[in-house]
């Protein structure tokens, strides 16, 4: 970035014409249409086609003058963003100076325009009050040429100042040697006291050129990789024998390939268990409904009904007739009608009290006694008033169907909750005897035998809600150290990982089991088990298969751009589920062409995700 700065007690200034341009489309392509105005810049400001706009800025902020004309060339970072003009349209209406943008970027122009910062594709001295011999100006298509006169860069007015500060420090310190020499005279060897201010200089410069140089040729990027990880279930199988039958030869499987294990036999004393059962048997203490009911004969004979026949409702209530009756035929112009008294039964068809329910109002009946459906059609009842006197009032008692009920409900509780009850008769045991045994959950290893169950002998027919049954059984089990199990599986879970892979987690609580065959007079019982494992791609670098892997993405990546590495890291490699890349500086949009400075950290995640 260059610009041509002029001192401030400079009598003379060039005055400019303004060559605005306004374009158009037409036919063929672009139109330009020009008007001219005077414009006296104080300065003429040259930016260079890679100058950022914060540089250009800065340069405007420190120049003296309120009108400034700043000089652009084709393809400029400036003119690519039309943000970036607004915003240097503000900052110079903030500082109330006025820019004049002159460039022979067709599009940059119009950005300008829009931006409403005045712009000209060329800067015209007036003839008649020109002062500095200008260029002729360039004609279309041809590069511009600059202005002469000395040109300062944009580092050296930002460094001007300190360089003056260093030019008259040295000085002084040379003045001083100088001084000193002419004091000592003879003396050869001078010693001159280190000036605190032009030493606290050297120190700052000295740190800022290191940091300048680090921030050139040390960039650096750190990327964080995730590996992938997936479940490892193998199954083993693993033989436990009693240790009471088998003492001798357990001792001698010490560093055998096959997980064989000690087994203890749990046999706890015969448990009794109490259970209450709800009764269900009932006994009608109400009243029984009552009516009349009007029985229709359609046959040509009479109908005979016996005492206590059946009358149902649709609803399966049921009322009977207390004596026999006959129930005339049927004549030429009528059928045979009669009306019988009826009550209610205490239970439904359903088996279910009656009591007050059988207060209905007239309804039909039908004869369920008669199997005929013919005969049903021809001989039926309905009564014309409200059935009345019905009282619901009963009593629990315990029934033979009850005692059934308990026993099988017993039995089952005992089946389901033996293998607990055996859990706590071990537990408590381990208190006792100071080991840490655990038992076998599986309904093979579990032996439970046929319940005793004992039962009043008059329970049947007694008044009660609820009645108690007690029953007996025995159970017995097996039991293990469950650490050496986890740890013989631990062991053997390195023999099935694969090989790019390692290990991250094993899931001790995660053990299940299948039963094979058990051998009880030998003592021996088989079964597989399996323990759930996590593992991940080793991406370690001080490992051979993670050096190998991250030489292999580091050969691929230098010099890539951020967003394409990650891209690749995250689509192309199996072994990868997440990644992020950092650099230094944090702005820095490549991957380092330096191996050393491209730094890997391998974040290893807990859980299967």
């Amino acid at each position: 970035f260059d610009a041509n700065i002029m001192d401030q007690d400079e009598p003379l200034r060039p005055r400019f014409k303004i060559e605005r341009r306004r374009l158009s489309s037409d036919e063929s392509g672009q139109k330009e249409v020009a008007s001219k105005e005077d414009f006296t810049p104080d300065k003429v400001i040259y930016a260079e086609i890679d100058d950022e706009i914060t540089n250009v800025f800065d340069v405007i902020k420190r120049v003296r003058g309120k009108r400034i004309a700043l000089v652009i060339p084709k393809r400029a970072i400036i003119l690519q963003s039309i943000v970036n003009l607004k915003i240097l349209k503000k900052k110079m209406d903030e500082l109330d100076k006025e820019l004049v943008i002159v460039t022979t970027d067709i599009p940059g122009l119009q950005l300008a325009q829009k931006a409403g910062i005045p712009s000209m594709e060329r800067l015209f001295e007036k003839d008649n009050e020109a002062k500095i011999p200008l260029p002729p100006p360039p004609l279309r298509g041809q590069r511009p040429q600059r202005m002469t006169g000395e040109k300062v860069s944009l580092s050296q007015v930002i460094r001007q100042p300190e360089s003056h500060f260093l030019s008259s420090m040295l000085g002084r310190i040379k003045e001083r040697i100088k001084k000193k020499r002419m004091e000592s005279k003879g003396t050869k060897i001078v010693f001159v006291a280190p000036n605190k201010q032009a030493l606290f200089t050297l120190i700052l410069v000295s740190v800022l050129l290191l940091l300048t140089v680090a921030y050139i040729a040390l960039p650096g990027a750190t990327i964080y990789l995730t590996p992938k990880s997936s479940v490892l279930d193998p199954s083993f199988n693993v033989t436990f024998l009693d240790f009471e039958k088998n003492r001798v030869l357990l001792e001698g499987v010490s560093g055998s390939g096959s997980i064989i294990l000690a087994s203890y036999a749990v046999r706890p004393p015969a448990i009794q268990k109490k259970f209450m059962h709800n009764a269900t048997g009932k006994i009608f203490h109400g009243e029984n409904a009552r009516g009349t009911v009007t029985v229709t004969n359609l046959s040509s004979a009479p109908w005979d009904l016996a005492a206590t026949t059946r009358f149902q409702t649709p609803d399966g209530l049921i009322f009977r007739t207390p004596v026999a009756v006959r129930v005339p035929a049927a004549s030429a112009t009528a059928p045979g009608k009669l009306e019988v008294a009826v009550v209610a039964d205490e239970f439904d068809v359903n088996h279910q009290v009656i009591g007050d329910r059988g207060n209905i109002g007239p309804t039909k009946f039908t004869l369920p006694g008669l199997k005929n459906e013919e005969n049903r059609k021809k001989l039926y009842g309905e009564s014309f008033a409200p059935m009345v006197g019905g009282v619901t009032e009963t009593v629990k008692v315990v029934s033979k169907e009850d005692i059934a009920a308990a026993q099988e409900a017993a039995k089952r509780d005992i089946m389901n909750n033996a293998a607990e009850d055996l859990k706590r008769y071990l537990e408590e045991q381990n208190l006792i005897k100071k080991t840490n045994l655990s038992l076998l959950q599986d309904r093979n290893a579990i032996e439970i035998s046929e319940p005793s169950i004992t039962v009043q002998s008059d329970l049947i027919g007694k008044i009660t809600g609820q009645f108690e049954i007690i029953a007996s059984y025995n159970v017995s089990g097996v039991a293990f150290d469950r650490r050496e199990l986890v740890d013989a599986l631990k062991d053997r879970l390195t023999s099935r990982t694969d090989p790019d892979k390692k290990i991250l987690k094993v899931e001790e609580d995660d053990v299940s089991y299948r039963f094979l065959d058990k051998d009880t007079s030998a003592g021996r019982l088989r079964l597989t088990a399996t323990m759930r494992a996590i593992q991940i791609y080793e991406l370690d670098p001080e490992k051979e298969n993670g050096h190998r892997f991250v030489k292999k993405i580091t050969d691929h990546i230098l010099g890539m751009s951020v967003k394409d590495a990650q891209t690749y890291l995250e689509q192309q490699t199996d072994e990868i589920s997440r990644v992020e890349i950092t650099t230094w500086p944090i702005w820095a949009p490549t991957i380092p062409n330096i191996v050393d400075n491209v730094k890997f950290v391998i974040q290893e995640q807990n859980d299967l995700q």
